[in-house]
């Protein structure tokens, strides 16, 4: 038999989430962000009173204080902070359902946030927004790139999508292949030498790499490792374009996608230097959590990026 207790307090929990509404939310995120009721409510162009009605509600329906006095301003309490990540998420959720609504009975439209790291942004992503431009103009694209949690984004919607670039595909999401990648060492021709490169004679040169969490970066790491030796490099960078710059001033050697230098490399300013045991062989892929809904936005992005696939061959071998 059910307990009346316990299904008395059920019941109470779930009323209280459903009376909760993301303008309470988001009035009690924005004071969060700005520290005060004044600059949310200009932000959020509200009487102050009006915001100030919000939070009490909020705090009310949860059964919790979420702001306590500091003097004469305010400070989120513990239970906030605690909260935030969960009330962040609920707010997401609840402009995806809007969106979604509404792309139900209009064209592709809103804003389309992705995250990708630099070098998609900079040599893959142009022509993909570009052709998006042309199929969805409705659609505004904001990128995000490193340094950035993208799998948290993606859980709490922060995100509609993430571009990586990675040798596993991650489970749990949906997974929509770019390009078959190719990362390489490369370098300056008055550099480079006609031999390949062992490890060794590599770690002799002033090595520029990408940062030490990049997938790049760890793939060059397990290879010295698995022959017993450490990458050294002399410098390294979060951005593919600043190593691009380096190499072009002969500045060292350096490890990045083939797609980045595909350019240089055909006009004869960079080579790239034939070391044992690369290219390191990467997919660039478009991926968002299984069970999520892709909005009319990000379908048309996910039709238009399959377009481009078939257009273009997947091999981009340096061999």
């Amino acid at each position: 038999m059910t307990n009346p207790r316990k299904a008395n307090i059920f019941a109470l929990t779930i009323r209280r989430i459903c009376t909760m509404t993301p303008r309470q939310v988001r009035s009690v995120l924005t004071v969060l962000e700005l520290g005060s009721v004044h600059r949310a409510a200009e932000a959020l162009y509200l009487a102050p009173s009006s915001v100030s009605a919000q939070i009490r509600e909020l705090s009310t329906e949860l059964g919790i204080s979420l702001f306590e006095a500091s003097g004469r301003g305010i400070v989120p309490s513990s239970a906030l902070r605690q909260l935030h990540t969960s009330l962040q998420s609920f707010l997401n959720h609840a402009e995806h359902i809007a969106q979604l609504a509404h792309s139900l009975a209009h064209e592709p439209s809103g804003v389309l946030k992705l995250f990708a790291p630099s070098s998609m942004c900079i040599y893959r992503l142009p022509r993909l927004i570009e052709a998006m431009q042309l199929q969805a103009p409705r659609v505004e694209i904001m990128l995000t790139h490193e340094p950035f949690a993208y799998r948290q984004a993606l859980q709490t919607g922060e995100i509609d999508a993430a571009i990586i670039v990675s040798q596993v595909q991650p489970e749990a999401c949906h997974y929509h292949l770019l390009h078959n990648e190719e990362v390489v060492f490369v370098c300056h021709p008055e550099r480079w030498q006609a031999s390949t490169l062992s490890l060794t004679a590599l770690n002799a040169h002033p090595l520029i790499t990408t940062e030490e969490a990049c997938s790049y970066r760890v793939a060059a790491e397990a290879h010295f490792r698995a022959l017993g030796l450490h990458l050294k490099p002399r410098q390294a960078f979060t951005n593919v374009e600043v190593i691009r710059r380096c190499l072009l001033a002969n500045m060292g050697l350096g490890l990045l996608p083939a797609c980045v230098v595909e350019d240089d490399v055909a006009q004869g300013h960079l080579k790239i230097q034939a070391v044992e045991g690369t290219p390191y062989r990467f997919q660039s892929a478009l991926i968002y959590p299984e069970g999520r809904t892709a909005l009319p936005k990000l379908s048309a992005f996910i039709q238009v990026l399959e377009q481009q696939r078939l257009a273009t061959p997947l091999d981009t071998s340096t061999t």
